[in-house]
C-alpha cells in the first residue's frame, strides 16, 4: 500500500497568448518553435499530470488571456482540461492579472473538473479521493496583485492544506500562517521558493521563458505528500526553448583565434546541456586592447555572430546566437590622459566635458554636417545626464581606438 496521501502539480504563468519575443530578428527555421513554445510547455505540464497520476493540478494565475489569445491556444487548453477530466483529475485555478474568472467568455465553458476561485474572497474546497477527504484547497483570484495571508482562514484539520494565490507575497506573513502547508504562488516568471520545511511557499514561474531576461530552465513542480503531511517536491522541466546569457572573459592580449576557440568550446557545452531544447544565447565578451576595438567598431562582432549562427544555429539541437557584444572597460588607464600626444589631448578634452556637466555639447563645432540637421543637433545638445555620460564613454572608447590605429572607419 502506498504511503502517499496526495500528489499534485503546481504550475503558473503559462501565458498561452504570448509567443517568445526579444529577438531583433527571428530566423525562419525557428519561427514556428518561437510561436508554439508556450503551447508545447503547457502540453507537457498536463501530460506530466496524466503520466504521474496526480490527484489534482493547481494553476496560480496568468494561464491565458482569452481576449488576446488565438483560437489555437484556447482550444489546446480546453482539450487538455478535458483529458484531465476523463482521468478524474481536478484542476484548481486562481486567476491572476490576465485571467480573472469574470473575464472568461461564457461561451467557452470549462469542464466540470475545473474549480475557478472567485476574485477578492477566499474560497475553500475539500478534495476527495472517492468519498475520502484528503486535502483542503483555499484559493482566491487576484484583485490587486498582492497575496493577503490573513484572508486564508481555515479550521485546523489533519488534511494537507494548499493555498492558491497570485501576486507579491510577504514570506514572514505566509510562514506565520501555520494552517497552510503549501502556498502555491503565481506572478513571477522565474521560479522561487520563499521557504520550505515544514511548510512550503513556492512561485512556480513560467513553464517557458519568452525573452532573454527569462533565462535558465523552466517548468512546473510535482508535489507528493505522505501520511505524515510531509511533502517531497520534484522540478519537472517543460520548456522547449532555453535562453542563456553567457560572459566570456579574455586576456587583453587575446586574438581572434583564441576568442573563436573559446566560443566554439562553450557552444558545444551549451548544446550538450540543453537536453534537446533549442538554445538562444546572448554573448558578452570582456576584453581590452586590439581585440576589444575590433569587436566594438571593426566589424568583428558581426563576423563572429554570422559564424556562430552558421555553425551552431542549424545543428541538432540548434543553438542560436541572439547577440554578441563587447563589454568595454568603463575607463582607460590614467596614464593615457597625461600623454603628450593627440590621444592625450583628446582624452583631456573629453574629461573636461565629463567634469563640467553644466557645459552644453557643442556638436556642431566638431561635426559640421550637423549644421544641416538642426533637429538632430538639438537632441544631442540637450542630452540629459545619463545620456550625456553614455555618449561621452562611447566617444572616448571610439576615439582611443581610432587614434591608436586599432580600428579604422
Amino acid at each position: 500500500m502506498s504511503e502517499d496521501v496526495v500528489r499534485f502539480i503546481h504550475a503558473s504563468d503559462l501565458h498561452l497568448e504570448q509567443p517568445a519575443h526579444g529577438l531583433t530578428e527571428a530566423p525562419e527555421h525557428l519561427r514556428g518553435e518561437l510561436i508554439d513554445a508556450p503551447l508545447q510547455a503547457a502540453q507537457r505540464i498536463f501530460e506530466t499530470a496524466l503520466l504521474e497520476g496526480v490527484d489534482f493540478v493547481v494553476l496560480s494565475g496568468d494561464i491565458i488571456n482569452p481576449r488576446t489569445a488565438g483560437p489555437h491556444a484556447i482550444a489546446l487548453l480546453l482539450e487538455q482540461l478535458e483529458l484531465l477530466r476523463e482521468q478524474h483529475i481536478a484542476v484548481y485555478w486562481a486567476g491572476g492579472h490576465d485571467d480573472t474568472p469574470d473575464g472568461w467568455p461564457e461561451e467557452l465553458r470549462l469542464p466540470d473538473n475545473v474549480h475557478s476561485f472567485p476574485k477578492g474572497q477566499v474560497k475553500q474546497v475539500v478534495h476527495l479521493d472517492g468519498d475520502q477527504p484528503v486535502a483542503t484547497i483555499l484559493g482566491v483570484s487576484s484583485t490587486d496583485g498582492q497575496v493577503h495571508a490573513g484572508d486564508f482562514r481555515t479550521e485546523p484539520t489533519n488534511r494537507y492544506t494548499v493555498a492558491v494565490a497570485y501576486g507579491d507575497a510577504d514570506a514572514v506573513a505566509l510562514a506565520g500562517h501555520k494552517q497552510i502547508d503549501y502556498w502555491a504562488l503565481g506572478g513571477l516568471h522565474q521560479a522561487k521558493t520563499l521557504f520550505q520545511s515544514p511548510q512550503i511557499a513556492h512561485y512556480a514561474g513560467t513553464p517557458q521563458g519568452r525573452a532573454p531576461d527569462e533565462d535558465g530552465v523552466h517548468g512546473c513542480l510535482l508535489v507528493t505528500v505522505d501520511r505524515g503531511r510531509k511533502a517531497r517536491t520534484k522540478f519537472i522541466p517543460t520548456d522547449t526553448l532555453r535562453w542563456r546569457s553567457e560572459t566570456l572573459a579574455l586576456e587583453d592580449t587575446a586574438n581572434r583565434n583564441e576568442l573563436q576557440r573559446q566560443l566554439r568550446s562553450r557552444m558545444q557545452r551549451i548544446a550538450t546541456e540543453a537536453g534537446g531544447c533549442t538554445g538562444l544565447v546572448s554573448w558578452q565578451i570582456t576584453t581590452a586592447g586590439t581585440l576589444a576595438g575590433a569587436l566594438r567598431t571593426g566589424g568583428l562582432d558581426r563576423e563572429l555572430l554570422e559564424w556562430l549562427r552558421t555553425e551552431f544555429g542549424r545543428a541538432k539541437p540548434p543553438v542560436w546566437t541572439i547577440a554578441l557584444e563587447a563589454d568595454s572597460p568603463a575607463t582607460l588607464p590614467e596614464e593615457s590622459y597625461t600623454e603628450d600626444t593627440i590621444l592625450g589631448d583628446f582624452l583631456r578634452a573629453v574629461r573636461a566635458q565629463e567634469q563640467e556637466r553644466h557645459r552644453p555639447f557643442l556638436f556642431t563645432q566638431y561635426l559640421p554636417d550637423l549644421s544641416k540637421n538642426r533637429a538632430l543637433a538639438a537632441v544631442l545638445e540637450s542630452a540629459d545626464g545619463d545620456t550625456r555620460e553614455s555618449l561621452l564613454q562611447e566617444a572616448t572608447l571610439l576615439g582611443a581606438d581610432l587614434l591608436r590605429g586599432e580600428v579604422t572607419l
